[in-house]
């Protein structure tokens, strides 16, 4: 059970507030953080962290249990009215790999650094609609993630293309991860796969 710090409990207890309650989502892709409340205007948290979260409609569903033994599941929906957070989820392989944490905060005491409550989740699959994108939510743990955590491939590359460790930047638009697209782009030194490993296939590796 979540325990509220003391100053929460003295707003809660209040006859009245002018203060509510923020909910904060942070979705952190692979080398793209987004960061939005549920408000109607930008806020800064924690006060003299420079962090802005920005004010965005989004809607969060009830967490999803059943007696199969099966884990809870959250569903979050992000307006895409603008297509802003499909361009995301369009750059990053749908979003699938990305992690999702959930934060609420008082707006009347946004110095406070510790969140009132403060939950992780993984993205198990994204859809998108003229007026939502949907990201399926579960929980952040060791028996949802791969292990060993690391896979080393003889002839793929991992890193995206034109990204910072692929570190392109010719004129060639596309490229299919292999060691001979990246010769035809002059930039096998920076090749992200393992060609010396033997045989076919790939290696897991722990770190």
């Amino acid at each position: 059970m979540y325990s509220l710090s003391a100053i929460a409990k003295l707003e809660k207890n209040k006859i009245s507030s002018t203060g509510t309650w923020l909910v904060l989502i942070e979705i952190q892709f692979q080398g793209e953080t987004i960061r939005v409340v549920n408000n109607n205007e930008d806020i800064e948290w924690p006060t003299g962290s420079g962090t802005i979260w920005t004010g965005f409609p989004f809607e969060l569903g009830e967490v999803s249990e059943n007696s199969k033994g099966e884990l809870p599941s959250l569903q979050l929906k992000v307006s895409n009215v603008t297509r802003t957070i499909q361009q995301y989820l369009e750059e990053y392989a749908g979003g699938t790999d990305a992690t999702v944490i959930l934060r609420v905060v008082m707006s009347e005491h946004l110095e406070l650094t510790t969140p009132e409550l403060i939950e992780t989740f993984s993205v198990k699959s994204t859809s998108t609609s003229a007026q939502w994108a949907t990201f399926n939510l579960g929980p952040d743990c060791a028996t949802t993630q791969r292990i060993p955590p690391d896979r080393y491939m003889q002839n793929f590359c991992p890193f995206k293309f034109k990204g910072i460790k692929c570190g392109y930047s010719g004129s060639e638009s596309s490229c299919n991860k292999t060691l001979a697209s990246c010769r035809v782009c002059h930039n096998s030194t920076r090749f992200g796969g393992e060609p010396g490993i033997p045989g076919a296939g790939g290696l897991y590796v722990s770190s």
